[in-house]
């Protein structure tokens, strides 16, 4: 995958087939034009409409294969104080940090020290649940081995820890007991507990806890800012983007409901910048993974499923130009999106902290307003 170098812009002809084999593998043949200004400058009317009605505050980030084109901050950082987003703000990125997790798991197969048909017993060789060791690594990466939820990892009091953090090791064993929710590969359910798995796994592969790991072999190396990473929420921190829920009549900070620190399946803390250094480190091929693996890691799977990373826009409605990958997150008033179009060099990355879907649709904006614009080339053919 990687950068196109020289890139031969796609004809007309190329853009009116929209099925899914007419850009499967081909990604890396065969570039098409990028969102030009005008595009850009509608993007930026169609956000501050959304943020005038209250459906959006956040920051957008597009890049073109690693060089930014758009940047904007919209809103405010705290909805009670009114002080405004900053471009480096950081946000809380959900579950757009599971990632980390599966870049990390491609580590490991990129050395040999697994394939994605090592199984779960293969590694975590003490796991009780015999039907669970048997579960593979391309399962729990796509969310195939029915490893269920962790709900351990939100609510951490009910299991009185005494106070302290849990480690991977004592969450991973919570459930030890516990079989499958489906037969494994039959079936599909996205959660959590599957990237605690591999987490942990990684822990054990590498001799590292997972925190040091990724900032070792993931955040440094793409020059992303590491030492705030693992921060917790705090109000009263002005780098901090603060999201609010609903409780009750009232409307109050996030941070009671979020997990402090990142963990294998998402919470990390990092600015739109940081996180265009991850997509183009991993597309450059700097963080270890070889274009050959990330291809296949970033073309859809199963379900819109990559292997640990969203791949979608695929299908007789979508153009080939629309196939993207990266990942989404969104809990108690936060909304993350960070995805790349391979065929058009685009990286889109949106963070937000209000409560609506609304970034989302910020992030499909450039697009479909390409589609509205050229609709004639969004022609299925059964031949």
């Amino acid at each position: 995958m990687g950068r196109l170098k020289n890139p031969v812009i796609c004809g007309s002809v190329a853009l009116s087939i929209a099925i899914v084999s007419s850009f499967m593998g081909s990604s890396a043949a065969c570039a098409e034009s990028p969102a030009d200004g005008q595009a850009l400058e509608r993007l930026d009317g169609y956000i501050r409409g959304i943020e005038a009605v209250g459906d959006f505050s956040g920051v957008v980030l597009v890049a073109r294969d690693g060089e930014v084109v758009f940047e904007r901050a919209y809103g405010a950082r705290d909805e009670i104080s009114g002080d405004p987003l900053k471009l480096d703000t950081r946000f809380d990125l959900a579950s757009a940090g599971k990632m980390f997790t599966a870049t990390a798991v491609l580590q490991q197969v990129a050395t040999g020290k697994i394939t994605l048909d090592t199984s779960l017993g293969d590694v975590l060789t003490d796991y009780p649940n015999a039907e669970m060791r048997a579960v593979t690594v391309r399962q729990l990466l796509t969310h195939t081995a029915g490893a269920g939820e962790n709900d351990a990892m939100f609510y951490p009091g009910s299991l009185r820890w005494g106070g302290k953090e849990p480690s991977l090791a004592e969450l991973v064993a919570v459930y030890g007991d516990r079989g499958p929710s489906f037969p494994p590969g039959s079936d599909q359910a996205y959660g959590n507990h599957t990237m605690i798995l591999l987490g942990r796994m990684i822990e054990v592969l590498s001799g590292q806890n997972y925190r040091s790991y990724v900032a070792q072999h993931i955040f440094l190396p793409a020059g992303m800012d590491a030492a705030h990473a693992d921060e917790a929420c705090k109000v009263d921190n002005p780098a901090q983007a603060v999201a609010y829920a609903a409780v009750g009549d009232e409307r109050m900070p996030n941070c009671f409901a979020v997990l402090d620190g990142g963990w294998p399946a998402g919470g990390q803390s990092f600015n739109a910048r940081d996180m265009l250094r991850f997509v183009t480190a991993l597309r450059d091929g700097r963080l270890g993974v070889p274009a050959a693996l990330l291809e296949q890691a970033t073309t859809p799977q199963r379900n819109g499923f990559g292997l640990g990373f969203f791949a979608t826009g695929y299908g007789e409605d979508f153009l080939p130009r629309d196939l993207r990958w990266g990942h989404g997150g969104k809990i108690y008033g936060q909304c993350v999106d960070v995805r790349t179009y391979e065929r058009t060099g685009e990286t889109i990355i949106t963070l937000g902290n209000n409560d609506s879907p609304a970034c989302y649709r910020v992030a499909d904006f450039l697009h479909i307003d390409w589609k509205d614009r050229h609709g004639s080339a969004l022609v299925t053919t059964d031949k």
